[in-house]
């Protein structure tokens, strides 16, 4: 996965998720909104722009297939994602660890069908979610910006290191 340039999506993320849930503590509650939506829009123009500048260096129809299951499997993802947590409803001091568990997830699945680094990252974000909220679910917003954001960017780092 790193000789793929997956690490600038993990950094573009992390990125996201560290301003994200910093705000989510920092700011009110229609504040955080915002910023959600400002980061979003800038998490998904990198991801194709990244994209974009990763596919005219693929020569293998492989790839390309595979950046486009991809693509097609976070589309469905956030299409479920969205759709779960509309019906779920779930409580306004759980619905961060949902969203992240939820991309967690993603990331487990991916790691599973395309490369055993998003797998490991999947599950690792998923077990310091859930220890973050059960040692400290007052300071959750706080401990998902530094170890999920955080440590999406220090993976990803880590990637284009590998890559280069």
């Amino acid at each position: 996965v790193s000789r793929a340039g997956t690490g600038y999506f993990f950094v573009v993320w992390g990125i996201v998720w560290l301003l994200g849930f910093l705000g989510g503590e920092l700011l009110s509650p229609a504040g955080s909104g915002y910023l959600w939506m400002a980061l979003d829009v800038f998490g998904m123009v990198g991801t194709v722009a990244a994209a974009v500048r990763l596919g005219r260096r693929v020569r293998s129809p492989e790839a390309r297939r595979t950046g486009l299951r991809s693509a097609v499997l976070w589309v469905l993802l956030i299409a479920y994602g969205i759709l779960l947590f509309w019906v779920s409803d779930p409580r306004p001091d759980r619905a961060i660890l949902f969203v992240t568990l939820f991309v967690a997830f993603g990331y487990t699945i991916a790691g599973v069908w395309i490369s055993t680094p998003l797998m490991v990252t999947g599950l690792a974000i998923t077990g310091l979610a859930l220890l973050g909220w059960a040692l400290f679910p007052a300071l959750l917003g706080y401990w998902l910006a530094v170890v999920g954001g955080g440590g999406m960017i220090v993976v990803g780092l880590i990637m284009l290191r590998a890559w280069r």
